[in-house]
């Protein structure tokens, strides 16, 4: 952890150890110092820290969201040839397209999702949800035995595959998750995310290849089968969808009920708010998104040369729009460091902006908001277990816990006074 005093701009990087567990301060002296960084990342990249800068640049033509190289260029230019291969297997990820050539995909992703119902989704979130719970007694790792497997497993059944698969298909996402969340990036970290995506796209391939020849119905078949305005999917585009949606409904769910349940334990009083409705759950689900944003920056690449604000950006150069640090934005939240669970409005950008919003945004609001409703009605003293340190995950792409211990037995007072008059 670091102060805003002793914080040197120079320093910040997404492997930085310092900042991992609470980046909030750095980011309050980079938005005043240093709000457009010229940094060292990826052989030269600009990372932007001011909610004015993130939000117009979300949505800047001149920034391609074609980010597949990404990875690569935290390896010296000699080493990065044994990893091409990857490249192409991202290239095919819908959110990686601009343009028509975005939105022609993702409309036809829009259309075979459809399958999923909103009654579809809660049965099978609930049903996952039950399935982990009813396990607990005591003391548990509410990351381990709940946060991390439950969008493995809801999506693992979603996509139509065995859900005791769920562990080897997180895993995969994991390592993947990796190459795009920490900037000091080995050798070994490119081969151990390079092996991930293709056994990935090899094990989506044998479930299609499966599927067609058995006559199922699955999401990668839908997506290869069925037309959008006479567009469809190959095989290798659609298995390359299915492992985006993993990837995009896992990686930030997982964090962000752990963070949830971390600032809940720091503010009790507003647990009701999370219990009361639905409509009041809703509200609480945006703030914990804006307070505890799970993936900290959006990545894009510069299309061409441009100016902005003085800034000379040159095409090829990375720009890493901080929406961890946009979210806590004076500028734009009133007081952005209290958890306000009533807050309104709130126009976070934890999940993106325009037409590349976050893929798996639904999932992950739908998923926190019934695991979390789940928790503290199951569990109503829920307490966090302050003798065993909580241990945080490893860059900073993404912000939460690998570890998070809690008690379901802890005896509580009564925090709900008064909270019925907030309501």
């Amino acid at each position: 952890m670091v102060t805003q005093v002793e914080f040197d701009p120079a320093a910040f990087s997404l492997s930085n150890p310092d900042l991992i567990a609470d980046p909030y301060p750095a980011y309050a002296l980079m938005r005043s110092a240093d709000p457009i960084h010229r940094s060292a990342m990826y052989g030269g990249s600009w990372v932007l820290f001011a909610y004015e800068d993130v939000a117009a640049l979300l949505c800047d033509p001149r920034l391609t969201n074609n980010r597949a190289t990404l990875p690569l260029k935290a390896l010296p230019a000699g080493q990065r040839a044994e990893f091409a291969d990857i490249v192409p297997v991202l290239d095919n990820w819908v959110a990686f397209f601009d343009g028509s050539r975005h939105w022609m995909r993702r409309r036809h992703m829009n259309q075979v999702c459809d399958l999923f119902t909103k009654d579809v989704l809660t049965r099978v979130i609930q049903e996952s949800i039950d399935m982990l719970l009813d396990r607990w007694n005591g003391r548990h790792d509410v990351i381990a035995d709940f946060a991390r497997p439950l969008p493995a497993i809801v999506i693992t059944r979603l996509l139509g595959s065995p859900w005791e698969d769920h562990e080897k298909l997180a895993a995969w996402s994991d390592r993947i998750a990796y190459l795009f969340g920490a900037s000091a990036l080995t050798v070994d970290d490119l081969r151990a995310g390079q092996a991930a995506l293709h056994a990935f796209a090899s094990y989506l391939r044998e479930q299609a290849h499966e599927a067609m020849c058995t006559g199922a119905t699955t999401m990668v078949t839908r997506m290869t089968s069925e037309t959008t305005r006479e567009f469809s999917f190959t095989v290798e585009e659609a298995c390359a969808q299915a492992m985006l949606l993993m990837f995009a409904g896992v990686e930030p769910t997982r964090y962000l009920i752990g963070n949830a349940v971390h600032a809940l334990d720091a503010s009790p009083r507003q647990r009701r708010l999370v219990t009361f409705s639905e409509r009041t759950r809703a509200i609480a689900v945006e703030e914990f998104l804006r307070h505890g944003t799970p993936v900290q920056y959006i990545g894009r690449m510069a299309a061409e040369d441009f100016t902005y604000k003085g800034h000379r950006i040159e095409a090829g150069q990375p720009v890493l729009l901080y929406v961890g640090s946009a979210n806590r934005d004076a500028a734009q939240f009133p007081d952005p460091e209290v958890l306000d669970l009533t807050r309104r409005p709130n126009l976070h950008l934890a999940l993106g902006k325009g037409p590349h919003n976050c893929i798996g945004a639904f999932l992950v609001r739908v998923q926190t908001a019934m695991a979390l409703h789940s928790l503290l009605t199951r569990f109503p003293d829920l307490r966090v277990v302050k003798e065993t340190a909580p241990i945080s995950n490893t860059n900073l792409g993404f912000h939460g816990f690998n570890s998070l211990t809690v008690d379901t037995s802890a005896q509580r007072p009564d925090d709900q006074v008064g909270l019925d008059a907030a309501l």
